[in-house]
C-alpha cells in the first residue's frame, strides 16, 4: 500500500507523470530494495552518505554495508537490521525511480520527509501504511463523522478493504472520504442492510473495471457486464457483507441483508447521510458508497 500512496503522493505534486507510477508499479515484482534506499528511509543514513557510499563503490572492491562501516556511518547492528528488510516491498516504487533516473537520493530523502508531514498521519500510523496494516491504515484515513456509530461504519470499510485484497487485488489505493448526496455512475452494486442500523452500500466504476472486478472475483473470464459479471459482483457483495453480518451477530446485533442490485447509467440520490470514498485498483478507479436509509435511483 505504501508504494501506491507514495507514488500518487509524487505524482499529484507534479513529481512524476501518471505514466511513470504506472511504469514503475509494473516493475514492482522484479525491483530489488537496495541498502541505501533502505538506509535513508530507516534514518540510518542521509542521501549525502548513501551518494558517497556508491561513488567509493566505484574505486574500492567492497560492499555497500562494508564500505559504510569502514566510513564510521553504519554499525553492524544497523546493517544487520538494514539487510533483514530487503525483502519488505514497500520501497519498491522510490527504487525503481531511481533506477530509471527519475529520482536521485537526495529527492527521495526530501520527498519522503515532506510525505510524512504532509500525510497527515502519526509515526504509528506511518509505520502501518509500510507494513500493511490495513486496519490501521484505513481507520487513518478514513472518517465518517456524521454517520452514528461512525466508527461501526469504519470497521465496515476496513473489512471491504481485506475482502479487495483477499479477493481482488492488494494494490490498493485510497483516498479521503467524502460526504455527498447526489452521485452519478456508470456501473453500480449495491446491497441494502436492515434492522437496528439501516444503510447501503455499493461499488461504482466505469464498465470495463467493473467487469474485470467480476473476473477476478468469479475466477474467469467474463464479456463486458453480462449477467455472469453481475451475477459475480452480487457474490461479492454477499460474502463482503455476510462476514460483516456474521461479526455483528457475535456481538448480538442481528441484521437483514436484502438481494444486491445493479445499475446502470445513472445517478444515486441519498437521502440521508452519504459518503464516497473513492479507490483505486491496477485495473481501474472505484467509487465506494456508504449511507444510511435506501438511495433514491435515477436513470440518466
Amino acid at each position: 500500500m505504501f508504494s501506491q500512496f507514495f507514488g500518487n503522493y509524487l505524482r499529484k505534486r507534479g513529481c512524476i507523470t501518471l505514466e511513470q507510477m504506472r511504469d514503475v508499479l509494473a516493475l514492482q515484482d522484479s525491483v530489488r530494495v537496495k541498502l541505501g534506499v533502505l538506509a535513508i528511509d530507516a534514518g540510518y543514513m542521509s542521501a549525502a552518505q548513501v551518494e558517497e557510499v556508491h561513488n567509493l563503490q566505484s574505486t574500492i572492491d567492497k560492499r555497500f554495508g562494508e564500505i559504510a562501516i569502514d566510513r564510521g556511518i553504519l554499525d553492524e547492528e544497523k546493517l544487520s537490521v538494514l539487510l533483514g528488510q530487503q525483502n519488505k516491498r514497500h520501497l519498491f516504487i522510490s527504487q525503481a525511480l531511481i533506477d530509471k533516473g527519475i529520482m536521485t537520493f537526495e529527492t527521495f530523502e526530501s520527498y519522503l520527509e515532506d510525505y510524512k508531514k504532509d500525510s497527515g498521519l502519526s509515526v504509528q500510523e506511518f509505520e502501518a501504511l509500510k507494513t500493511n496494516d490495513i486496519d490501521t491504515v484505513t481507520k487513518a484515513l478514513v472518517h465518517l463523522p456524521e454517520l452514528g456509530e461512525s466508527k461501526m461504519y469504519v470497521d465496515y470499510f476496513a473489512l471491504f478493504v481485506r475482502n479487495l485484497v483477499r479477493f481482488i487485488d492488494d494494490h490498493i489505493l485510497l483516498e479521503e472520504a467524502r460526504k455527498v448526496q447526489l452521485e452519478e455512475f456508470d456501473c453500480l452494486i449495491y446491497q441494502e442492510i436492515e434492522g437496528r442500523y439501516k444503510f447501503f452500500t455499493g461499488v461504482a466504476g466505469p464498465e470495463p473495471a467493473m467487469a474485470e472486478f467480476a473476473s477476478r472475483f468469479a475466477k474467469m473470464d467474463v464479456s463486458g457486464m453480462d449477467e455472469v459479471a453481475r451475477d459475480s459482483l452480487g457474490e461479492f457483495m454477499n460474502v463482503h457483507n455476510g462476514l460483516f453480518l456474521s461479526k455483528l451477530s457475535n456481538e448480538w446485533v442481528e441484521l437483514e441483508l436484502l438481494p444486491p442490485e445493479y445499475k446502470h447509467n445513472g445517478s444515486l440520490k441519498s437521502v440521508g447521510v452519504a459518503y464516497k470514498i473513492p479507490f483505486a485498483l491496477p485495473f481501474g478507479a472505484f467509487d465506494f458508497f456508504i449511507g444510511v436509509g435506501s438511495p433514491v435511483f435515477n436513470h440518466r
